[in-house]
This record gives C-alpha cells, structure tokens and sequence, in this order.
C-alpha cells in the first residue's frame, strides 16, 4: 500500500515539475506529456526506484523496474495535469457566479 502512495506521489511532484519547466518554457502539450515520462524515467532511475522490486515481482532485467516505474509515474503526472486543471477550472466557475451574484445584490450606503 505504501508503494502505490509513493508512486502516486511521486507522479505529483513529476506533474508539478513540469508546471515549474511550463512557466519558464511555453510548449505544448504533446512536449509536456514527453517531459513528463522523460522526468518519471529520470526520478526512478537517479533513486534506483522500482515498484515491481516493492512488490517482489521480478523482471527479466534488472534496468526494466525503474524504466517501466518511470513510465507509470510519468502517465500518472498526465492525470495530475487533467486532475488539478479540472479543479482550477471549476474554481473559477465558482468564483465567477459568486462574483456575479455579489455585483446583482444592492450594497447599502
């Protein structure tokens, strides 16, 4: 259980890596997925991290833990992306009706 917490986390903080890279370089989003597996892949493999190793499954090399645990963490940093920028979204929807409402209500003297 503790590795699939790690590894969602860790998808967390490739995603918010990526949003950091995104405000100095615009690209798009095709580059920001690419960097995404790209980071994954580069996490894993500095921290010598695999899920499977966790999880006492064995691969045919040693290298594929860490490749294929990048690779996950990087499609898991994708679904941050739509995650967080579905919540944004809806914030600003909410906010934009309660600033509506406020601007119809009469403000008294």
């Amino acid at each position: 259980m503790y590795t699939f917490a790690i590894v969602i986390l860790l998808g967390l903080l490739v995603a918010k890596f990526v949003d950091l890279v995104r405000g100095f370089v615009e690209f798009p989003r095709p580059i920001r997925l690419l960097l995404a597996f790209l980071a994954g892949m580069g996490l894993t493999w500095a921290a010598d991290y695999s899920m499977f190793q966790a999880w006492n499954i064995e691969l045919r090399e040693l290298w594929m833990g860490p490749v294929a645990t990048g690779l996950v963490i990087g499609g898991l940093a994708a679904l941050w992306h739509e995650v967080l920028d579905m919540a944004a979204s809806q914030a600003r929807r909410v906010q934009d009706e309660a600033t509506e409402i406020e601007s119809r209500i009469p403000r008294a003297a």
